[in-house]
């Protein structure tokens, strides 16, 4: 049995873990509706509760997305006059304030699209561009939709300008240049949030050429230098090209000042069975410890609560979550997607002093934690193969082995003081 040596570098200290959280999507939101109230409750909990996840983060969209019943708008006039978040109050609304009560949410909120009137081709879907000349415009829209949420009672830390900003979807896209990001981020929308606490994640993509995507937005006409704008935090990203932790890598050691989030991630769907579900636990916990240990402060899954028929969803591209509706009764089901999230959760709680891992490998991913005894080290086999994988960890000069069988996770300690029996043991 092949051994894979990792070793943590106590001498990289990447930061402050802020935690997990999930998309409160208008079919997420709709699936919860159907829940009794004692049912709502116990998902709640679920997800926010300390015996759960903990979820302390949470992503919203600025209009409609894929995941909606249907294609919606707030306004349909460019002067913005009958602009209203009325359709939100339904589903969205209700759900996102009663996890408010339970939770004190990091919020992100994404528009997919712009209003149709402002878009060079008057439809939300198909890609499409932001009129040159509605910038302005767009950042304003931006900020009233910002507002009304607040009067509602929902404040957002971190806006991204587009979700996707280089695809064309057969839902709500929306395509953009790199310059057209800059533009539309440091000069129309940093000023138009001048007086508030939101700030902006650049980006919201894919990562397979995130050292590009960093050079062109961070730098450049529009952009400052990095860290002299306060309103642009740093990055955010997706999962769904590969977790790339080597472009991510790159990118942290370039610009050690930036914030980097992973906004979105989910597999795709497959009729419920519980022992081929389990297989999507090896993305989930590749592509979450691989960005911890690459500097990511945070992670985002998509939708949290999904129907039997991984929906509802307007175009028909049916995903997983980690909760799901059971398909006859008033109850849900915690999928193997959920019960992995919940081990890492309770392996790596929130506030975690992260220190960088080497040598990770495409069959172990790993991470570690500064604690006031020393270290700790999560490792997951995140191959598919059914073999048992020895991993040997090494700290300040001690080595220790643990072996993982498939989809498993576990913990390694470290005293901050080595003791000859540590020593000897190693």
């Amino acid at each position: 049995m092949a051994k894979i040596e990792i070793r943590v570098r106590e001498d990289i200290e990447l930061g402050t873990w802020q935690g997990m959280g999930g998309a409160i999507t208008e079919a997420t939101a709709y699936n919860f509706s159907k829940l009794s109230s004692q049912k709502q409750e116990e998902l709640l909990d679920a997800y926010y509760g300390r015996d759960g996840l903990d979820y302390r983060w949470g992503r919203i969209s600025i209009g409609s997305n894929d995941f909606c019943l249907k294609p919606f708008e707030y306004t349909r006039r460019r002067d913005l006059r009958d602009f209203s978040i009325e359709h939100d109050k339904k589903w969205v609304l209700p759900m996102l304030k009663r996890v408010l009560k339970m939770k004190n949410l990091t919020l992100i909120a994404s528009p997919w699209s712009p209003p149709s009137c402002l878009k060079t081709t008057q439809i939300l879907k198909y890609g499409g561009h932001l009129l040159p000349w509605r910038y302005g415009t767009y950042a304003r829209y931006i900020r009233k939709w910002l507002e009304a949420y607040e009067g509602e009672g929902v404040k957002v830390a971190f806006l991204t300008p587009q979700n996707e900003p280089r695809a064309v979807q057969t839902w709500e896209s929306c395509v953009y240049s790199y310059r057209a990001q800059k533009r539309l981020a440091y000069k129309y929308l940093a000023k138009e949030l001048a007086q508030t606490d939101t700030r902006i994640l650049l980006w919201d993509h894919n990562k397979k050429e995130l050292t590009k995507v960093a050079e062109c937005l961070l730098q450049g006409k529009y952009a400052e230098q990095v860290g002299r704008n306060e309103k642009v935090a740093g990055l955010c990203f997706h999962w769904y090209e590969g977790t790339h932790p080597e472009q991510m890598w790159r990118v942290r050691e370039q610009y050690p000042e930036i914030m980097m989030v992973s906004s979105e991630m989910c597999c795709g769907f497959s009729p419920y069975n519980a022992k081929s579900w389990a297989n999507a636990a090896n993305p989930y916990y590749y592509e979450l410890l691989s960005d911890i240990n690459c500097g990511a402060s945070a992670w985002v899954d998509w939708n949290m609560l999904l129907s039997w028929g991984g929906g509802p969803t307007h175009v028909g591209n049916c995903v997983a979550s980690p909760v799901i509706l059971n398909r006859a009764e008033d109850d849900f089901i915690l999928t193997p997607i959920y019960d992995a999230l919940k081990k890492f959760a309770k392996m790596f709680p929130v506030g975690s002093k992260v220190v960088r891992c080497e040598n990770p490998s495409d069959k172990v991913a790993a991470v570690a934690r500064k604690t006031q005894a020393g270290y700790e080290v999560v490792v997951a086999k995140v191959s598919d193969e059914d073999e048992c994988q020895e991993v040997a960890v090494t700290v300040g000069g001690v080595t220790k082995i643990i072996e993982l069988k498939k989809l498993e996770i576990g913990k390694l300690k470290f005293g901050a003081k080595i003791t000859k029996q540590e020593a000897n043991q190693s």
